[in-house]
C-alpha cells in the first residue's frame, strides 16, 4: 500500500514556530569594470565585523562574459555580498547613480527563518513544510542528500528555493530553525520582482515579499490521489489497467518523495503536471501563510 502523504493544517504548523525572521542573505552585482578604489572600500567598510557571521562577506571576481546578441567576449566583475547591511545598499546605490550603467544587480537571495525551540521541532517543521509548500511555476524539485536541502525551481527559471534545518544560523545562532531562501536570479527575473535598484533592497517589504510567494497547498493521500485519477482515466474511456494502476501508485510514491521518504508536494505536483493531470491545483486545499509571515522589516538590522 502506498504511503499516505502527511496532512497538516495550519495550527499545526503554526505550533512549532517560536519566531519568524526574514532579511536578504546574499547579493550579486556585476559590473563591466571594476569599480572605483573608494568605493569598493566603502563597501567593505560597510560590512561591519559581527560575530555572527565568521565567513567573508564580500568577494569581487573577475568573469568572462558572451555577448549573446552579437557573441562578442568582454571581462566583467561578480561583485559578491553576504548579509548586507543598510550602508551596502546605500554604497551601492551611491554608486549606481554616480555611474549610471556601471552597477547591475545580477541576483538576490531572500531569507526566512522560521526558529523553533528545539532541532526535533525544526526536523518536523521542516518535513511538515515539504507536505504543503507549492510555490507557483516553479516546476523542478532536487534533493541534496550531502547537505539535506531541497531545492524548487531552477536558476535558468529565474527563480528558486532552497529549504533546509540544519546549518549555521545568522540571526538567532543558538536557535534551532527551517530556512528558506528565494532566490531571484537575473535582471528580468529581478524586474518581475519589482527590485530595480539596492534603493528598492533597503525599502523592501519582507512580509509582503513572502505573503505573495509562499504558496501552501495540503495534497490528497496517495491511495485518494490514485482513485481520482482512476476515474479521470475512465471518464476519458481510457480505464487504466491493474498494471497501469500499480505502476502509476508506485510513481506517484517516488516522485513524491524525498531521500529521507519524507512527503514533498512540489514533487507529486510535478508528475501530475508531466500528464496525469492538467490542473493538480484543483486537487489541493490551500493553507493559510499567515503563520509563517515575518515582520515587514529586515531581522538582521533590527538584530544589529
Amino acid at each position: 500500500m502506498p504511503r499516505k502523504i502527511v496532512v497538516v493544517s495550519a495550527p499545526r504548523l503554526q505550533a512549532y514556530v517560536v519566531e519568524r525572521l526574514a532579511y536578504i542573505d546574499s547579493v550579486f552585482c556585476r559590473s563591466m569594470r571594476m569599480i572605483d578604489a573608494d568605493d569598493l572600500e566603502r563597501l567593505k567598510e560597510s560590512l561591519t565585523p559581527d560575530e555572527r557571521f565568521s565567513g567573508t562577506r564580500y568577494f569581487g571576481d573577475k568573469w568572462i562574459y558572451v555577448d549573446s546578441s552579437t557573441g562578442e567576449t568582454f571581462f566583467h566583475y561578480v561583485h559578491t555580498i553576504h548579509q548586507p547591511t543598510k550602508s551596502t545598499f546605500r554604497v551601492l546605490q551611491g554608486i549606481q547613480e554616480r555611474n549610471p550603467g556601471l552597477l547591475h544587480l545580477l541576483d538576490v537571495h531572500f531569507a526566512l527563518d522560521l526558529t523553533t525551540s528545539s532541532d526535533l521541532h525544526a526536523a518536523r517543521l521542516h518535513e511538515a513544510l515539504l507536505a504543503v509548500l507549492t510555490p507557483k511555476r516553479l516546476p523542478s524539485t532536487d534533493h541534496d542528500q550531502e547537505h539535506d536541502t531541497t531545492y524548487i525551481g531552477r536558476r535558468r527559471s529565474g527563480n528558486e528555493i532552497a529549504v533546509y534545518s540544519d546549518g549555521k544560523r545568522k540571526v538567532r545562532p543558538a536557535s534551532p530553525r527551517v530556512h528558506l531562501e528565494w532566490r531571484v536570479h537575473g535582471a528580468k527575473a529581478l524586474q518581475r520582482a519589482n527590485i530595480k535598484s539596492p534603493l528598492d533592497l533597503l525599502e523592501l517589504d519582507h512580509r509582503d515579499f513572502w505573503s505573495k510567494r509562499l504558496r501552501l497547498r495540503i495534497m490528497p493521500t496517495l491511495p485518494r490521489l490514485t482513485r481520482i485519477l482512476e476515474l479521470r482515466a475512465a471518464r476519458k474511456g481510457r480505464p487504466m489497467s491493474p498494471e497501469q494502476k500499480l505502476r502509476t501508485a508506485n510513481a506517484l510514491k517516488r516522485i513524491s518523495s524525498d531521500y529521507h521518504g519524507r512527503s514533498s508536494a512540489q514533487g507529486l505536483n510535478e508528475i501530475l503536471l508531466s500528464g496525469l493531470h492538467p490542473r493538480p491545483s484543483q486537487l489541493y486545499k490551500p493553507v493559510s501563510n499567515k503563520w509563517a509571515l515575518p515582520g515587514r522589516a529586515n531581522a538582521l538590522w533590527d538584530e544589529g
